[in-house]
């Protein structure tokens, strides 16, 4: 049964929407049934949303779907509305690249965590401070610049002096808003393979739920960073306090979960992906209809969590690297630079495997070999320096084209004996790790369907053989 193992009842092949939202609508003839406020397709959600509450609605229906609303901080005009808990903390803004941190008053900082800059503003709260939840520290500064180590140590393909450069004293301890999402992912797919070897138009639909999904909201954080040291144990989340960020930075969340929509979509289609595959399994010569296959969310709800990361900006060659570690957990991630000598040894191994130049050397010596028998053949009599020149020149390049294949041979040989890199560049080695799949997010309390229709293709039977085969 498809429904007994709850990644195959519950993933999902999704691609955005059609794009309905092309459609003529008018905002001010349609209003959120809940604020009132121009409401808006979005072809991403493949629903209705209100850019003002959050809320999502059925196009066709206005029946809701959920909200990506949150409980907006507002911002402060008066030391009258700053709050009590806020009159304790301070914000610290960088002058260079727009970063702001909260601190609680007893902490001070010299250097931007996301640029290095020395160029620091502290202030009062601009803006009210309230996550819903965090997931407190658990790894302290010197488990985390060993761990760090260690990570780096296994990138063996690094510039020479890189990490010299990185320098762990800059390492900082931030939390990092996130929205964590829940809700039910709905795809509809289509496609057509054989059904007992008659074509037949395969169309699936599937219900699953995911729960705690993590969106970082700084826009001074590399996105693929934070996704590559997830997951976070959410057992240890807790109600905010006060007491956890004494001694710690907070970044400040820059974005909305009403603005990342398009980011969430293709987050959730990634993780219906595989349900194309476990569908081409099922039926032989399966091909799928992508412009039929259409995802939507429903049962949205969105918490404002604050999660630990050790963070670091290394900058190197005129770019900047930033590395994190998971400061719950120790996942290290982050993206190393290569050097010039794995570049170009990456470059010759393609054209190895490719063969795509190999066969020019060789026509090249088999012309060579051609000019050189055709002048022995008129002989070399009356000796003269320019044929002993064009003599001893063509001959050089056969020997160094054979010193080319040899090398090659050599090369090809060492690779496949000693190379530890199982197909992978030095740059997919150095990369960003991926991101968890589906399994780690998915909710097993929550029931997943499956519906698959098979509809024999018109003509089909006609085409059919008498043993049943196209």
């Amino acid at each position: 049964m498809w429904d007994s193992n709850p990644l195959i009842s519950g993933m999902a092949n999704g691609n955005p929407s059609p794009k309905a939202g092309e459609r003529a609508l008018n905002a001010t003839s349609v209003k959120c049934p809940s604020c009132a406020s121009n409401i808006f397709y979005e072809p991403e959600l493949g629903g209705m949303m209100c850019r003002n509450c959050g809320n999502v609605y059925d196009p066709d229906t206005m029946e809701p779907r959920g909200s990506f609303g949150i409980s907006k901080e507002h911002d402060y005009t008066g030391d009258s509305d700053i709050s009590e808990d806020d009159k304790k903390r301070h914000e610290i803004v960088c002058n260079s690249c727009g970063a702001a941190l909260v601190a609680d008053e007893n902490t001070m900082s010299t250097m931007c965590p996301f640029c290095g800059s020395p160029a620091l503003i502290t202030k009062r709260m601009s803006r009210e401070f309230k996550p819903d939840y965090i997931v407190p520290f658990k790894i302290d500064k010197e488990r985390a610049h060993s761990i760090f180590r260690e990570w780096l140590d296994e990138r063996k393909y690094t510039p020479r002096g890189f990490r010299k450069k990185c320098r762990l004293a800059k390492m900082t301890a931030l939390y990092v808003p996130f929205w964590l999402l829940d809700c039910c992912v709905n795809t509809e797919m289509s496609g057509t393979g054989k059904v007992n070897g008659i074509p037949n138009e395969i169309s699936s639909k599937i219900r699953y739920y995911v729960k705690g999904v993590p969106f970082d909201a700084s826009i001074n954080i590399a996105n693929k960073l934070m996704t590559a040291v997830e997951p976070f144990d959410y057992s240890g989340m807790v109600r905010f306090e006060n007491k956890y960020l004494q001694g710690f930075y907070a970044n400040k969340y820059d974005q909305i979960p009403t603005e990342m929509t398009d980011r969430i979509m293709k987050r959730m289609e990634k993780y219906s992906a595989s349900a194309n595959e476990l569908v081409a399994r099922k039926y032989p010569g399966y091909e799928s209809r992508l412009e039929k296959d259409y995802t939507f969310l429903s049962e949205i709800s969105i918490k404002y969590c604050l999660l630990p990361v050790w963070f670091i900006t290394v900058e190197f060659g005129g770019e900047q690297y930033q590395f994190a570690v998971n400061g719950q957990t120790g996942e290290a991630s982050g993206q190393v630079p290569t050097s010039e000598g794995a570049d170009l040894y990456d470059r010759i191994m393609s054209k190895i495997k490719n063969k795509a130049a190999l066969p020019v050397p060789m026509y090249v010596f088999a012309a060579i070999a051609v000019l050189l028998w055709l002048i022995t053949m008129d002989s070399l009599k009356p000796v003269t320096l320019f044929k002993t020149a064009v003599v001893i020149a063509l001959s050089v390049t056969e020997v160094a084209i054979i010193a080319f294949y040899v090398l090659l041979f050599v090369l090809k040989s060492l690779h496949n004996h000693f190379s530890s890199r199982k197909d992978k560049t030095a740059y997919e080695i150095n990369d960003y790790d991926k991101e968890p799949d589906l399994e780690t997010y998915f909710d097993p309390m929550r029931k997943s369907d499956i519906d698959i229709k098979e509809i024999p293709l018109p003509y089909a039977f006609l085409l059919a053989g008498r043993d049943g085969r196209i």
